[in-house]
């Protein structure tokens, strides 16, 4: 990705602000200028893909069917090892009131957070090498179905390594290839098009973005969140497009 952070700023007291839009936006580094039209490559940055889908397309169609959790702002942080509330919610959920939405009602997307059963699915999450505690690192399955979205945000994930919130990424990588209907915004950018097995990474501490799937197919996906090995830095250093991994099938 072009933009460079500034990681030594200091985090404001997030009980000042009304609006988790307005706290993230006083620490982003994004232009928010809709005359500028971002491309790929400013604010996420495609890694490569695996190939051979076929490798992965029953897991995921039972991962679709186990996924059955629907979550919004609030029941998000009911899964895991973290079952608190967000200690912004009442910011978050400001932001889809003032907006017209009901904040209870608006259902982001269907979660799994265990992959032990998906042997080909946890081969894939190993590949980018993140790592961490538990309180650092953490996988999530998110099966969009028709209708749900993730309203426009930023992330904040600064509190996974405090003392060096670089280190911190989030990846996601696609199990099936994209459907008219879905997509994803990185600032003003639409992302769409992808293949199954399509890796991505984007600047959280910095760019708006979100999720919709107005498809009439559900939208599964992997979200990998952890501090960056020197393999994950590897991998991005040198990732692009034209990148393609290969699953060992005799291992799996």
């Amino acid at each position: 990705m072009r933009h460079k952070t500034d990681w030594n700023k200091t985090l404001q007291p997030a009980d000042t602000y009304t609006s988790n839009w307005e706290w993230t936006k006083a620490h982003s580094e994004y232009h928010f200028d809709d005359n500028i039209v971002d491309q790929e490559g400013d604010w996420f940055k495609v890694l490569g893909r695996f190939n051979n889908p076929s490798l992965w397309k029953a897991e995921t169609e039972r991962l679709v069917k186990e996924s059955t959790k629907a979550i919004n702002w609030q029941t998000r942080k009911f899964f895991g090892d973290s079952p608190k509330e967000s200690p912004m919610l009442k910011q978050e959920e400001y932001d889809i009131a003032q907006g017209g939405g009901d904040p209870k009602k608006l259902m982001l997307t269907n979660m799994l957070d265990d992959l032990e059963d998906y042997p080909v699915l946890c081969k894939m999450k190993d590949h980018f090498g993140v790592i961490g505690d538990s309180n650092e690192f953490k996988v999530r399955c998110h099966t969009q179905l028709t209708g749900q979205m993730f309203n426009l945000h930023i992330d904040k994930l600064w509190d996974r390594c405090i003392e060096d919130p670089e280190s911190i990424c989030r990846i996601t990588f696609f199990l099936e290839d994209w459907k008219p209907g879905q997509f994803y915004m990185y600032g003003n950018f639409v992302y769409e098009r992808w293949k199954a097995g399509e890796a991505h990474i984007f600047d959280w501490p910095n760019v708006p973005h979100a999720t919709c799937n107005a498809s009439n197919f559900p939208r599964p996906s992997i979200q990998i969140t952890g501090l960056k090995s020197e393999k994950t830095r590897e991998l991005i250093a040198n990732g692009s497009r034209d990148t393609v991994w290969t699953l060992d099938s005799e291992a799996l």
